[in-house]
């Protein structure tokens, strides 16, 4: 370890540095869904996290970072999910499941699937989900026996979370998906779980067994990481969906009344409106905040990392009364601006007390002082996105990254904006002012031409962080492997209800990249 790195193992989270090892790293952004590969079918699996690994460990890339991976139902939204604990079976290697190796028969119909659902540029959840699902109960009935039965018996023994999940998730499907709100004097959620799998024992047998596959295979891609001396960084949203299996079994833990968001800014006038609903801190401290104890201490099982979405809202949460259209009438809460320090703090000590896992912070927006001081003090991470680190209240020109301060995320885009490639095209003057600290003269143009990009890959590699992580686009893209408009690559579009957001599938299989040894080598150089 570099001495000049040796104070942040005095601070809140060093034993969590020391695990890991306190050294720079480099590495990428890839949503699960966006992975691509001959054998998934239609959507980037558990598998293809397996084997991109060798891939990031030739490249010397030592670090992946996921979306959130929980099971969202009929939605495409990572961040809304419904339960802050399962993970989506879209997500299931079918190929993989332990025992179906010995089913030709099968093997062969989950191809032929993949062969069908691979031609579809972007992700159609819907194929995907359907296709999966059935897949999914196919290889239940060839596996099912007293060896299975036993150990997803104790499987559901060691998660607490788990029957009140299957049992949600069942009643889901037998409602239509409508809202736990429609049908609750239906279903008693003391005792749905008994009563369903007396009712519907397939179904809940068959997202047990989801779930269940999904550990194994999560827990393999994580021990494979660890032999390639790779990291895997999670995603905790900060809210949970009002429609989740969570909300409808704790509802004294949520707030009903009040929805969260964001306030107006010069972007959005009329500011955010989630929909999610807020937390009863007092009632979680009352349990010693075991929900968030326990949700943390399982994604542990996958990561070794974890992004702390929007850790802002820890200390203090733009709250607006439920039944609001827009963002504009809302308060921050805590109201007293005094207590935002203490709130933050006292949340972000739970979390690193709850779980192992290296917390990074997304801190990006509007960020009162005490937040950043706060996460500096403890030892965490906040993230420097290049086109937004200015000297706001200076000469306000892009700040060097080779002055960003080491506890720090640098990056150069995110899944909610544009790839570098589009802004490039269309920001003209921080283009040239960029152009101009990589030494060019005048306009390079809105065309980023191979050379550049690398060029600012290199840039952006020799900040002062500790950590630099792109997108993997940007990488693809720097060795011409991004084909046609940069704006078709871009992830998500925040505010828009749009079928392109959470779509984005990468251009080449793994085994393309891994064939690719151009790039794969001049990553490494860099």
């Amino acid at each position: 370890m570099d001495p000049k790195y040796e104070y942040i193992l005095h601070k809140a989270a060093g034993p969590h540095w020391k695990r890991i090892g306190i050294k720079r790293r480099f590495g990428i952004v890839a949503p699960l869904f966006s992975l691509r590969s001959e054998r998934g079918c239609g959507i980037g699996d558990a598998g293809d996290l397996y084997d991109i690994l060798p891939w990031m460990a030739e490249a010397g890339i030592d670090l992946i970072q996921l979306l959130p991976i929980n099971d969202t139902g009929l939605d495409a939204v990572p961040y809304s999910a419904l339960s802050a604990f399962a993970l989506d079976p879209i997500y299931v290697a079918l190929d993989r499941i332990p025992g179906i190796e010995r089913f030709e028969d099968f093997l062969g119909r989950v191809q032929a699937t993949a062969d069908r659902l691979n031609q579809s540029e972007s992700v159609d959840y819907h194929a995907v989900r359907s296709a999966k699902l059935e897949l999914l109960e196919a290889a239940l009935g060839l596996l099912d026996g007293p060896e299975l039965d036993q150990a997803m018996r104790a499987f559901v023994a060691q998660q607490e979370w788990l029957p009140n999940y299957l049992a949600y998730r069942v009643i889901k499907e037998l409602e239509g998906f409508s809202s736990w709100e429609n049908w609750q004097d239906r279903f008693n959620v003391h005792t749905a779980y008994e009563d369903l799998s007396k009712s519907h024992p397939q179904r809940m047998r068959l997202f047990l067994f989801a779930q269940w596959v999904l550990f194994q295979q999560f827990v393999a891609a994580r021990q494979r990481a660890e032999e390639l001396g790779v990291l895997i960084e999670g995603d905790i949203p900060i809210m949970v969906a009002r429609d989740s299996a969570d909300v409808w079994k704790h509802r004294e833990l949520f707030r009903m009344d009040v929805t969260a968001g964001a306030p107006p800014d010069m972007f959005t006038a009329d500011g955010q409106n989630w929909g999610f609903p807020t937390y009863q801190w007092p009632a979680h401290k009352q349990q010693d905040y075991a929900w968030w104890r326990k949700r943390l201490q399982y994604a542990q099982n996958f990561f070794h990392m974890y992004r702390i979405d929007h850790v802002v809202g820890f200390f203090r949460i733009w709250t607006i009364m439920a039944g609001e259209k827009t963002g504009r009438n809302g308060w921050f809460e805590p109201w007293d601006e005094a207590v935002w320090g203490e709130h933050g703090k006292n949340l972000l000590l739970m979390m690193l007390d709850a779980s192992h896992m290296l917390p990074l912070a997304e801190d990006l927006g509007t960020i009162p002082d005490i937040c950043r001081q706060t996460l500096e003090e403890l030892g965490i991470c906040g993230f420097k996105v290049q086109r937004w680190e200015k000297r706001w209240h200076g000469d306000r020109k892009f700040i060097p990254p080779a002055e960003y301060i080491p506890l720090s995320m640098a990056t150069l885009s995110t899944h909610d904006s544009e790839i570098l490639a589009q802004w490039w095209a269309e920001n003209h003057d921080d283009r040239v002012e960029l152009a101009q600290m990589l030494g060019y003269q005048g306009d390079p143009g809105p065309v980023l031409d191979l050379e550049t990009h690398k060029k600012i890959i290199t840039w952006i590699k020799n900040s002062g962080s500790l950590f630099v992580v792109l997108m993997i686009q940007e990488l693809l893209g720097a060795y011409g492997n991004l084909p046609g408009d940069p704006a078709k690559h871009r992830i998500n579009i925040p505010g828009q209800v749009l079928d392109t957001n959470w779509t984005w599938r990468s251009p080449m299989t793994i085994k393309q990249m891994l064939a690719d040894t151009n790039m794969t080598q001049g990553i490494k150089n860099l």
